[in-house]
């Protein structure tokens, strides 16, 4: 669901981000063989332009500056004709891109920092706390949540696992791996390696599974089914010192010289379905919690890096160093400059921007960047003072 802005927030987020690409456009990243690019514009009114083309960064940056869309995207595939229709555009091939979201993570965390806003009358309260509105008993309902310090360290050990699946089982060389920070609430990492791009959906749905841990069976470690003793214990002549193979006589404790002692742990877990049950909750815990559909669609259109996301404010960044990279901070590049919202969540506390902030009170002067961030969120509405009273005017929601 899109959450509702009123007026005064369209104005708002526009000026913001009209400005940040008129005063950062150097921020956008051009992509390879531009011109070859399908690109779509998202308007603050959630409507989608796609299949446009541009053959230049300045072109491109222009038109963000003149249209002032909410989001931007480029396709991870190159076309002939990029502003045909899908069957039309002459497909040559699709960058392999991997995408981890925190709603995906199952974080702990996540419910004592999820919001609910009210469609129906803008307010806002703790996600959880009950089902409907407690204002106007609406049902109506949009959920978002702001991450924090925990959710953070969790995208980014999930990408660190991805790195190591990359490098180590795929054999992508460290320096041909782009991560980037979505901006929101999760990471994209990009395969520079030109050599996947020919990959069709297919091969991409099967790397998809290896990575995520899905159809790794115990016969990967030689434990097969007998059909006198349940089960049979024949080593890969491979051995187990690479791949989910590795992974998984790690976590076990076991080795090519231990046949023995597998032996015993099939029978004490109650045989090899049990077994083949815990390999299956190995996996699991071990994989990449990626989007597969994401990885496997090859006509797909990505935000695109250096370009700011409607859902927060906050700009698609490369992460040089991930280990001490700060979302908060680095990804912040909005105006400091002052503004007025209604805060509508009590007592709110968040950093950004390398400044903690408590607000306690529902009207408040805040900088740009974070007033652009509670509003995307949903959490804050836009006001100004009336010259005459010297009142705040909250306007209505838009339809």
């Amino acid at each position: 669901m899109i959450l509702t802005k009123t007026g005064e927030d369209l104005h708002l987020l526009k000026i913001a981000f009209r400005e940040f690409y008129f005063n950062q456009g150097n921020m956008v990243e051009e992509p390879s063989k531009i011109q070859n690019r399908e690109f779509g514009l998202m308007g603050f009114d959630g409507v989608m332009k796609r299949h446009l083309m541009f053959s230049s960064l300045g072109g491109l940056v222009a038109s963000l500056i003149f249209e002032t869309p909410s989001d931007v995207f480029a396709s991870n595939a190159q076309y002939d004709f990029p502003t045909l229709p899908i069957s039309e555009k002459g497909w040559r091939g699709a960058e392999l891109i991997f995408d981890i979201d925190l709603k995906d993570l199952d974080m702990k965390c996540i419910r004592s920092h999820s919001y609910a806003s009210c469609l129906s009358c803008s307010s806002s309260y703790v996600s959880g706390s009950q089902e409907s509105c407690p204002k106007c008993g609406s049902n109506n309902i949009a959920e978002s949540m702001l991450p924090c310090d925990r959710c953070v360290s969790g995208l980014k050990n999930e990408v660190l696992k991805l790195h190591r699946f990359l490098t180590s089982d795929i054999g992508i060389r460290p320096e041909m791996i782009g991560t980037y920070f979505s901006g929101n609430n999760g990471f994209h990492v990009h395969v520079l390696d030109e050599s996947f791009n020919d990959l069709d959906s297919r091969a991409r749905a099967d790397l998809a599974a290896y990575i995520l841990g899905v159809g790794i069976l115990a016969d990967a470690i030689g434990v097969t089914k007998d059909t006198r003793n349940d089960f049979r214990i024949r080593f890969p002549i491979g051995g187990l010192d690479h791949g989910w193979r590795k992974r998984i006589s790690d976590r076990l404790g076991i080795s090519v010289s231990s046949q023995k002692r597998l032996s015993n742990l099939i029978k004490d877990l109650g045989g090899l379905e049990q077994f083949r049950r815990r390999v299956a909750e190995i996996t699991r815990d071990m994989g990449v919690r990626i989007d597969s559909q994401v990885t496997t669609d090859v006509h797909r259109v990505f935000r695109l890096p250096g370009t700011l996301n409607g859902k927060s404010g906050l700009t698609k960044i490369l992460c040089t160093d991930l280990n001490s990279f700060d979302p908060f901070d680095e990804s912040c590049q909005l105006s400091n400059r002052e503004v007025t919202v209604r805060v509508t969540i009590p007592k709110l506390k968040l950093r950004l921007k390398g400044e903690r902030f408590n607000l306690n009170e529902e009207f408040v002067r805040v900088p740009m960047f974070l007033g652009v961030y509670l509003i995307s969120k949903g959490l804050a509405h836009a006001v100004r003072l009336d010259p005459g009273t010297g009142r705040f005017i909250v306007p209505a929601s838009t339809p």
